[in-house]
């Protein structure tokens, strides 16, 4: 299996955008990867600051500023976690500066959100829009570092793109163990129940359908090549928002991977009442896995059951 070779992460200083770069520096001591720590520096935000508070500051200034604060982050890093880190600051559009600089790696690391509260400096509204573009994982870290990551949750779906999120879960997590859950749509007990059907009848049902799908979740994880040993199976019936929400506080959870359902879909759960509770509600890091290439469309539009997207609110 494919491991991670380079890690970059991006950082505009405030304090969720450092527990980012520690986090990283972390996965790169466990992995071997060559790191490297990027700042964007916004063109119209630096106007912006030049008009309200001094004419004098400048983009080159800022620009050594951030340097400096790279470097020292970088020294830091070699101490506590011995990896050599390379640094760069970027003038730009913080996207198309963000995907430049990325393009080569094999992941990303942001911070939930920036320090700013000017629109143009948020970090937060990068981070929403990397995560609808991006080819590549991106790790969204919320939480300060506390060691490895060592319960992982993992939502499938039974499609490619779930297939590729618990495979991503397994080479990110080194030593964790690794949860696939699938949140089971209730609404077939409800019109069972509609009908008047004998409760012992409805719970016999609902015990097939929990063993069928454990069995196919194990199925399916076999078929990827997966390493038994460190995956366990839960289902639960529900609504995917509050079953995944109990299920990682059940585990205690410290990473939630997620797949990335194309871009519209993305751009749908972005806006929907479950992916802005489990980001209310959830504390952990977030991994969101985009779709594989080869994926054909087609097979998103095939379940109704599980697709979720967790970003934090910009």
């Amino acid at each position: 299996m494919k491991s991670f070779k380079s890690i970059v992460v991006a950082t505009d200083f405030s304090i969720d955008a450092n527990n980012a770069v520690r986090r990283a520096a972390l996965l790169a001591h466990e992995h071997g990867a060559r790191l490297k720590l990027v700042h964007v520096l916004d063109p119209a935000g630096c106007k912006l600051l030049r008009e309200w508070f001094s004419p004098r500051i400048d983009i080159d200034l800022k620009a050594a500023q951030a340097r400096d604060s790279l470097r020292r982050f970088a020294i830091e890093i070699a101490g506590r976690y011995d990896v050599s880190a390379t640094v760069e600051v970027v003038v730009g559009e913080p996207l198309e500066a963000l995907m430049q600089a990325s393009v080569h790696a094999d992941l990303l690391v942001l911070g939930r959100r920036g320090r700013s509260r000017v629109r143009v400096l948020q970090l937060g509204g990068t981070v929403h829009r990397m995560l609808r573009i991006s080819r590549r994982p991106v790790l969204v870290v919320k939480a300060p570092v506390d060691g490895a990551y060592r319960r992982v949750l993992v939502p499938v779906d039974f499609t490619a793109t779930s297939d590729a999120a618990v495979q991503v879960a397994t080479r990110l997590a080194v030593g964790s163990g690794v949860h696939a859950f699938h949140a089971i749509d209730p609404h077939r007990d409800a019109m069972l129940r509609s009908a008047d059907v004998p409760g012992h009848i409805i719970r016999e049902a609902r015990l097939r359908r929990e063993t069928g799908t454990l069995a196919r979740m194990r199925r399916r994880a076999a078929g990827l090549g997966l390493d038994s040993t460190r995956l366990a199976f839960a289902v639960a019936h529900g609504h995917p928002a509050w079953t995944t929400l109990g299920q990682a506080r059940e585990l205690g959870a410290d990473l939630i991977v997620a797949g990335r359902q194309g871009r519209s879909t993305l751009g749908q759960f972005l806006l929907g009442s479950v992916s802005r509770r489990l980001l209310a509600e959830s504390g952990c890091d977030m991994l969101i896995v985009p779709r594989p290439r080869d994926e054909p469309a087609a097979s998103i539009a095939a379940h109704d059951t599980f697709g979720p997207v967790f970003i934090p609110p910009g």
